[in-house]
């Protein structure tokens, strides 16, 4: 029986080596060929490199980086299944994620072992995989008038980043950061940039801090 050999790429340590431990511990026909932290590392592997599946958090990536992934990946390896791991609750974005039909999301809500051998059995079998949560999400966005770039700059605000830091993450300009953050506020109803995150949270566009 031939292995499905299985790509990881992610920045945390922990879960890193948590996601190889899941996948080793089933073994065969599965097999980890090799893990990474930076996708730049992992797309340059993919072009010499035979492979299967190539599974990646995108906790500290940004949606434009996942999008360009998968659509790279499409065109240069047909055949090659990609399964995303994350906590974006963005149906636009799960649309773009699995447009191809080669690519599975998993949205992170508490157990991941379960779903993930999940993803990889249907995936080796040539089936896309949405978690029942992503799934919820698929065709629908919690606001419509917001895009997935919309929630990836709210995302970034969460995390208390500057306009400056914002922009150098997603390759914009400072005025368009300028514009989606004016957007965010007349979308929320809040009249101030302080508030964004917090009516975010209360819309449920991100998760509720305890």
């Amino acid at each position: 029986m031939r292995s499905l050999k299985i790509v990881i790429v992610d920045r945390n340590d922990v879960t890193r080596m948590g996601m190889q431990a899941i996948v080793n511990d089933v073994g065969i026909p599965y097999e980890v060929v090799a893990v990474f932290a930076r996708l730049r590392e992992a797309d340059q592997y993919l072009q010499d490199h035979p492979a299967d599946l190539v599974i990646v958090d995108d906790t500290t990536l940004h949606t434009i980086e996942i999008v360009r992934l998968v659509t790279r990946c499409y065109e240069r390896h047909p055949g090659l299944g990609l399964i995303i791991l994350s906590q974006r609750r963005d149906g636009d974005y799960i649309q773009q994620v699995t447009r191809h039909g080669s690519a599975g999301y998993i949205l992170k809500n508490g157990d991941l072992q379960g779903p993930l051998l999940t993803a990889i059995k249907m995936m080796g079998d040539n089936y896309p995989f949405l978690s029942p949560e992503a799934l919820k999400l698929m065709g629908s966005r919690r606001d419509g008038t917001l895009d997935h770039r919309d929630l990836e700059v709210l995302r970034l605000l969460e995390l208390e980043l500057s306009v400056k830091e914002i922009c150098e993450r997603m390759d914009l300009s400072d005025k368009t950061i300028y514009r989606v953050r004016r957007k965010l506020k007349r979308v929320l109803g809040v009249r101030n940039n302080e508030s964004i995150v917090d009516a975010a949270r209360k819309k449920g566009l991100l998760d509720r801090k305890e």
